[in-house]
């Protein structure tokens, strides 16, 4: 699986921002692909491999800052990630929209973001949805949690707040599909 360089970006640029003394203390506890990655500037528009890129860097930041919580560790990436990327106008845009409009749009970005990958929302009901992740492997899952975090925090953006996010997992053909079951106020 490969993803795209805007979402490799937010892991040095959350450790620099919430962590920033002991940012180097991250990016040298990193494997030397992971960091070399980093290290040589990351494009926003290049594709680079998941889990060199993202899953690895995202295990460290939750073995040293969250105490080996790495699935705690991808959602306050993923709410990170959020912050950053819905300002400005793209903040008051948000605020007027509903949920189901905003998890609609951000399923069709988020397979923009991941390749091979599709993401579709299987279920929209009055302060539910229902989103179905497929192409991720098992070994994948922290991207799904990043991604429970970006909507958490949407969510809230949108003035609704998550009252339980759930990803739930199953192999089909070796290949693992998530779903992600979305309640809110």
């Amino acid at each position: 699986m490969k993803i795209k360089g805007i979402a490799v970006k937010t892991t040095p640029d959350f450790v620099r921002t919430k962590h920033g003394d002991n940012y180097n203390k991250w990016l040298n506890s990193l494997p030397e692909e992971s960091r070399n990655i980093i290290l040589s500037g990351v494009y926003a528009t290049n594709w680079y491999p998941l889990t060199e890129a993202v899953i690895i860097p995202t295990q460290k930041v939750g073995d040293i800052f969250y105490e080996g919580d790495h699935v705690e560790a991808a959602k306050d990436l993923g709410r990170f990630s959020s912050e950053v990327a819905l300002k400005g106008i793209y903040k008051l845009f948000i605020k007027v929209s509903s949920p189901h409009f905003v998890l609609s749009r951000a399923s069709s970005i988020f397979s923009a973001y991941y390749d091979p990958s599709e993401i579709d929302v299987l279920e929209k009901k009055d302060k539910k949805a229902v989103l179905r992740f497929s192409g991720f492997d098992e070994k994948d899952k922290l991207i799904i949690y990043r991604i429970s975090g970006w909507i958490e925090k949407t969510l809230d953006i949108t003035l609704k707040k998550a009252i339980n996010i759930d990803v739930s997992s199953k192999v089909v053909d070796s290949k693992c599909i998530f779903n992600m079951t979305i309640l809110w106020e």
